[in-house]
């Protein structure tokens, strides 16, 4: 697995928490990332296929973490994975499409789309979601639309129920969620706990950070501001599947939270 950037960290200490498997990180050559000494890591080059599927070789599983502009990094990923026999591929794509070729013409190689909403607690630490800390929020499409959303723990807990349960979960989209929230109840709960202080709120349409988006594409541009209004389109319009209905929380043995869970969540932000 690729254990660095958000997500990465909270995956490599549930599978290192949970004693069932023995973990290989695999990070870029001359990297000066410090990981646990109960891992292990191995330094690779992302453009030499032949050097990346020796790394994977003997792998029964492997978890990307990369970061959304690696796709070219984790096409070449797949492919050392499918040459070196590797069993289960975790995406970090969560939207990828469920039809992959990849595992239709490679039986052997099965993969498993996680998808958990944006993730609660850095979405709030970050201010992405809403900015709690410092009382400011975007509402997007009025900021009553419900969402699903999962803290980072919760996702690493559902990728350790993935590799458990790997005939359940294989060649399929995989649904995990902490909560159904809307950022105008994240706002209330935030007043709730810290009422000092005024807020700045603006508003935005999804609808129209859409089409910028895709015309941004349409001139070649691709960076974080164009990602962004494609993803709070994904998590906010409606009939883009925000909301997950079903739920494979059960199977993944995750919880997920109630109302006094979020606040904890919101109390936790505020005070770190």
């Amino acid at each position: 697995m690729f254990a660095t950037g958000n997500l990465g960290p909270a995956i490599l200490t549930a599978l290192r928490s949970c004693k069932q498997f023995d973990v290989t990180v695999l990070t870029r050559t001359g990297s000066s990332h410090q990981f646990p000494a109960d891992v292990t890591v191995k330094y690779v080059d992302y453009e030499n296929p032949a050097l990346l599927a020796e790394a994977v070789h003997g792998q029964d599983a492997i978890v990307s973490t990369l970061s959304v502009f690696g796709s070219d990094v984790q096409k070449a990923l797949v492919n050392a994975s499918v040459a070196a026999g590797v069993k289960r591929f975790l995406p970090s794509e969560f939207g990828s499409s469920t039809e992959n070729p990849k595992a239709h013409s490679n039986p052997a190689f099965t993969y498993s789309l996680l998808f958990c909403g944006p993730f609660l607690d850095w979405g709030l630490s970050s201010g992405m979601l809403v900015d709690i800390k410092n009382k400011r929020a975007v509402l997007r499409d009025g900021g009553n639309v419900l969402f699903s959303t999962s803290r980072l723990s919760t996702v690493g807990q559902a990728v350790v129920g993935v590799l458990s349960h790997p005939s359940e979960t294989a060649n399929r989209a995989v649904y995990v969620k902490d909560i159904d929230a809307t950022q105008n109840q994240i706002i209330s709960v935030a007043k709730e706990l810290d009422p000092s202080g005024s807020w700045t709120i603006q508003e935005s349409q999804t609808a129209i950070e859409e089409q910028e988006a895709l015309a941004g594409l349409k001139s070649g541009q691709l960076d974080i501001g164009v990602i962004s209004k494609l993803l709070f389109r994904a998590i906010f319009g409606v009939g883009y599947g925000g909301k997950f209905d079903k739920v494979d929380n059960k199977l993944l043995g995750v919880q997920g939270l109630d109302a006094n869970g979020l606040r904890d969540v919101v109390r936790s932000v505020l005070n770190g």
